[in-house]
């Protein structure tokens, strides 16, 4: 069977409420249906963001190892003011552990449905803690979480990426994301993003030694099964295929879709120009399209490349399609991130917003 490990590589400051942000919090990890202990941080105290060099934290906890399964992550944070911390962060820690359990006791259409119903707990919790519980001023920030399903840990490698910043010195790796934000009293934005390093043991996939046959509508066995696998890594905005080996009209329809996105052949026939797409040719696409200037009605790598970046920069709004068409769902995520990021908000993706999105 294959093993999975967890890690919580750090956190990071996207925007700060104050000039100085004095910040503790929880994370936690479901396997399956078995809640791991509540991880505190810092060990004591508080960590400071915001100046040069303090924008990134770097943890490097194991939440999890063990056989693949359906994982939830669910993150909380709070901006401190006043208050013993070593008290709060005990007093978040069982609010957090409570809704794991009321969650986990009331899950009746599977594991990968816990994100929603931990968050939902977690937010009313947490208010409800108030200034009598809580420091009076302390800021809590709307908790978030993140599913992971087992096809998305079998195909973690593929999103690893490293993050850096202009000002801080180090640097994080990372696969996937949980963001929260919250204001203060006087209306100010904090955003801050958990991530998380999802590593794989180094195992032989089914479909190593298949190859890459042509495939159609009525095809089976198991290059359908690794072409199924493909489309999902490739189109995680779209409900996941059905990994069965058998290529008949929703396999049909998605590998249509993904034709359509990358501007070659509408046919339905996987052959060596879609495989090669689906292998490496369409990141590759991406990486040589550079960073031109793009707006509304630019289509191509580029916008790929951008829609993708902005799926992990932008990581608490729904996904967006990957799809190469600068239309204006894209504008408007375009326009989002460049709020966030206090820049321009123009819909225009020049060097400004390309030096945000890749720094």
């Amino acid at each position: 069977m294959t093993d999975v490990r967890v890690m919580w590589t750090g956190l990071e400051c996207r925007i700060r409420q104050e000039k100085t942000d004095e910040i503790f919090g929880t994370i936690q990890l479901i396997a399956g249906m078995n809640p791991q202990p509540v991880i505190k941080f810092p060990d004591s105290g508080t960590l400071a963001f915001g100046p040069d060099g303090e924008r990134i934290f770097s943890a490097q906890r194991l939440l999890y190892s063990g056989p693949v399964q359906p994982l939830t992550v669910s993150a909380t944070l709070v901006e401190n003011d006043s208050g013993d911390v070593e008290k709060e962060k005990e007093i978040i820690a069982q609010t957090v552990s409570t809704a794991a359990t009321t969650a986990l006791a009331a899950a009746t259409e599977g594991v990968g449905t816990l994100a929603k119903p931990v968050i939902d707990l977690l937010a009313k919790a947490l208010v409800g803690l108030g200034a009598d519980v809580l420091g009076i001023a302390d800021d809590v920030y709307n908790p978030s979480a993140i599913a992971l399903s087992a096809d998305q840990l079998l195909s973690a490698n593929s999103r690893r990426q490293t993050l850096t910043r202009p000002d801080d010195p180090r640097t994080l790796q990372f696969t996937d994301t949980i963001v929260l934000s919250g204001r203060d009293d006087a209306g100010d934005e904090g955003v801050y993003a958990f991530y998380l390093d999802i590593q794989p043991s180094a195992v032989t996939p089914p479909d190593t030694d298949v190859g890459t046959p042509t495939v159609r509508r009525g095809s089976q066995g198991e290059a359908v099964r690794k072409l199924q696998r493909l489309l999902n890594d490739h189109m995680p905005d779209l409900h996941a295929l059905a990994v069965d080996g058998d290529f008949g009209p929703v396999t049909d329809a998605r590998v249509r879709e993904y034709q359509r996105r990358v501007e070659i052949t509408v046919d339905g026939i996987v052959g060596p120009q879609t495989w090669g797409m689906l292998t490496g040719g369409e990141l590759a696409q991406e990486a040589a399209a550079g960073t031109p200037t793009l707006r509304q009605g630019s289509h191509g790598p580029a916008v790929r490349k951008l829609q993708r970046l902005l799926d992990a920069r932008v990581t608490d709004l729904q996904r967006l399609a990957v799809d190469g068409r600068f239309g204006p769902v894209t504008d408007g995520r375009v326009r989002e991130f460049q709020r966030r990021a206090a820049i321009v908000v123009d819909g225009i993706v020049g060097p400004q917003t390309w030096g945000h999105l890749t720094p």
